[in-house]
């Protein structure tokens, strides 16, 4: 439920009337980040993290009822502590399985063109030439087919919870895009993203990689270049990387069904990595990382 989308269809009104539920909240005291996404996920709301000289609080919103529309109506300060400062934590984000199912459909694409049955959790590792069995020229050759069809243009859903998540992070953080798709499907990705992610991103960056033409460039090396101080990723490949250029890094492995996340001994670990398995885990951690005093000193 988006609360924010739910505000705008009925606007509070300035205090209780008779026959009006009176909008309250309730406070818990000394959550960690683990226990107050738990509590998200247990009420099926947003929680609010605040914090305020030296003490902290969590407020869960309750629900009024408008014009027999269910309000989630949180409060006027963002999910985390606001820093005492104009710089903003900057934030980039790929697309495939963190933004939208791509996987999803390209495996419905492969089987009906191709006969090639294949599930999620069938990926140990993201390469589809290893999985498919087939040559990479092979493997290229179906992706790209992949892209001209409807599955490619109408068939990527976004990953439930991303788009209400990415709208309280951007109060708090720059948001930017950095995915490792080809520059022939650039106009496509863009379209998808303005689609289901409007006025979220403010940069949208391509490694080309896997591509049939043009060059690539490695994750580590766009973030760098777009001053990004964390990286939400799905590969643990580009995990490492980046957490090793001095990044922190969210490790996305939704409802944690991603085999390909996961390295043969449980890994990746590093002292950078964090892994997440819903975009309210991804909200807790950055939460996180805006209150640590050591990260607010690395903004620039």
């Amino acid at each position: 439920m988006r609360a924010t989308k739910l505000h705008q269809q009925c606007s509070p009104p300035a205090g209780p009337s008779r026959g009006t539920p009176a909008r309250r909240a309730r406070h818990v005291t000394c959550l960690t980040a683990q226990e107050t996404v738990q509590l998200s996920r247990t009420l099926d709301r947003p929680v609010y993290n605040h914090s305020a000289a030296g003490s902290s609080r969590i407020v869960v919103a309750e629900p009024g009822l408008c014009n027999n529309v269910v309000e989630l109506q949180p409060p006027a300060a963002t999910a985390w502590s606001p820093q005492p400062s104009n710089k903003r934590l900057r934030v980039a984000v790929d697309v495939d399985e963190v933004l939208g199912r791509f996987l999803h459909s390209l495996n419905q694409f492969a089987l009906e063109e191709y006969g090639l049955d294949f599930d999620l959790a069938d990926y140990h590792e993201y390469n589809f030439a290893k999985i498919w069995k087939t040559t990479q020229d092979e493997s290229n050759t179906i992706v790209h087919q992949f892209f001209k069809s409807r599955h490619f243009a109408f068939g990527i859903l976004p990953i439930p919870g991303a788009l209400a998540s990415l709208q309280r992070l951007g109060r708090e953080c720059d948001l930017v895009v950095v995915t490792s798709r080809q520059h022939c499907i650039r106009q496509q990705t863009l379209h998808w993203i303005q689609q289901h992610f409007p006025q979220v991103f403010t940069d949208v960056q391509f490694g080309n990689h896997w591509a049939l033409q043009g060059s690539s460039r490695k994750k580590s090396e766009i973030c760098r270049d777009l001053g990004a101080h964390v990286l939400i990723d799905d590969n643990p490949i580009y995990a490492m990387e980046c957490a090793e250029a001095g990044m922190q890094v969210l490790l996305y492995d939704w409802q944690l069904s991603y085999p390909w996340s996961k390295t043969a001994d449980g890994g990746p670990r590093h002292a950078r990595i964090q892994r997440v398995q819903d975009w309210l885990g991804v909200e807790a951690a950055v939460g996180s990382l805006l209150a640590s005093p050591q990260q607010s000193d690395n903004l620039q």
